[in-house]
């Protein structure tokens, strides 16, 4: 739906000063040329100005405020009465309130739960100014998107905890395998260990063995010396 301002109204004259944000771009032109005339003439004293000049001016710092982005589709109904206008025109401060008010209400975020109209009424008081909004739109576009979203972000969660997974699981595989290397490598000198141990003892048994096998020999070849001296005519 297409945003509109309406400027002012007279009731009972028809006086009806609308501008749409979606005009034609000549008429786009056409009135940024004019506002920037009055900007040019009246820059320093809008009090100078007519009051039809004066609500041009006030419209076109009314569509330089901000607007949330959830409002993208809510249509505006500002009206601002010819009282308003001549208030702000003699009252800076009454002026600027104003404006404050309306961007306050424009600059608010709905979420998912956005009007389907909305109204300002600016009068000359403070106390007469009000806003209010009625209806829904139609979220179903929104919750859709949402549903997207929700779906991208829980699958981009589940690759990221499957990737998680993969990495430790492979860790968790390299650590074995390096486990598994210390405990061959442990295992090898230790059977390296035990092989030298072997051979050592087998070596000294063996030397004993010797040793003793020579002593025997001596002791009997002792005794046969003996034998046959004992044997001596002499």
């Amino acid at each position: 739906m297409k945003q509109r301002i309406h400027a002012g109204y007279i009731a009972g004259i028809g006086y009806d000063n609308t501008s749409s944000t979606s005009a034609a771009d000549s008429e786009k032109a056409e009135d940024r040329s004019f506002t920037q005339t009055l900007w040019e003439k009246y820059s320093l004293s809008p009090k100078d100005m007519t009051l039809a000049e004066y609500k041009l001016y006030i419209h076109e710092k009314i569509k330089r405020l901000y607007t949330h982005p959830s409002q993208k589709r809510l249509d505006w109904f500002i009206d601002i009465s010819d009282a308003a206008y001549r208030r702000m025109q003699k009252d800076p401060a009454y002026e600027q309130w104003v404006l404050d008010f309306v961007a306050g209400i424009k600059s608010t975020g709905y979420g998912y739960c956005v009007p389907r109209f909305g109204l300002i009424h600016i009068d000359d008081t403070r106390e007469k100014c009000y806003g209010y909004t009625y209806g829904y739109q139609d979220d179903d576009r929104a919750r859709r998107a949402a549903a997207r979203r929700r779906l991208k972000a829980r699958q981009a969660e589940k690759e990221r905890r499957k990737k998680l997974l993969k990495e430790y699981l492979k860790k968790k595989a390299q650590a074995k395998r390096l486990q598994e290397q210390l405990l061959k490598a442990k295992h090898t000198k230790q059977l390296l260990e035990h092989a030298r141990l072997l051979k050592t003892w087998n070596e000294d048994r063996q030397r004993a063995q010797v040793s003793r096998a020579y002593e025997a020999s001596l002791l009997m070849l002792a005794r046969r010396e003996q034998q046959i001296a004992s044997r001596s005519p002499y």
